[in-house]
């Protein structure tokens, strides 16, 4: 079972005037929202690489290039080998603090995690791989992710799962992984916030 903590704050309080704090240890290699995601992320990553370099191609060369699809598949294989053995390392977990309380839903990484997004960085550098370097920087930038209710459209609750994923209009930006013990009252919280706090446009929550 993952480690975790928590705490709620001003229990006797409505849901939607308190706030619930706790801590996870995210599986990674066997999620399939972290595996969902880090294929995106990949996939992102390589087109946006395929991009550049066509318009650094007519830009500087006057000609376009288009990478060999070898490319692709070079450099996925060797996001997908850095992103194995990153769980491997880290125990097939990824630490994780979230909070619901009264300015949205937060996510915040844990310590051992921001150590290793440097590192992979540091790895897609030495590597000369822009790739990987930067997939490491995309993950920096979401160590502190702050979604305030207003811009909620949709809560997706998958119970099996535990896990309470958070969409604006167009995609899911944030997913919330509870314990056991926690989940019913953290999904009852964020209903209670989202109605009091509808964002621009038509919002429902999902079961």
């Amino acid at each position: 079972m993952p480690d975790t903590t928590a705490t709620i704050d001003q229990p006797a309080l409505s849901p939607e005037s308190r706030t619930i704090e706790w801590t996870y240890d995210v599986p990674l290699l066997t999620s399939r929202f972290m595996l969902w995601d880090f294929l995106r992320v990949i996939f992102l990553s390589v087109v946006a690489m395929y991009v550049f370099v066509a318009i650094g191609g007519l830009i500087f060369g006057q000609e376009l290039i288009i990478l060999p699809p070898q490319v692709f598949l070079l450099t996925a294989g060797i996001m997908l080998g850095l992103f194995a053995l990153t769980s491997l390392v880290l125990g097939n977990r990824q630490g994780a603090h979230f909070t619901v309380g009264p300015k949205g839903v937060e996510y915040r990484a844990q310590k051992r995690e921001r150590s290793m997004n440097k590192l992979v960085v540091l790895v897609g550098l030495l590597a000369r791989n822009p790739t990987t370097a930067g997939a490491g920087t995309l993950a920096m930038t979401r160590e502190r992710q702050l979604v305030p209710w207003e811009s909620i459209h949709r809560v997706v609750v998958h119970r099996r799962e535990r896990v309470i994923a958070v969409r604006n209009s167009w995609r899911t930006v944030l997913r919330l992984h509870c314990p056991p013990d926690l989940f019913d009252d953290v999904v009852t919280t964020i209903q209670a916030y989202h109605a009091a706090h509808p964002a621009t446009g038509e919002a429902s929550t999902r079961i």
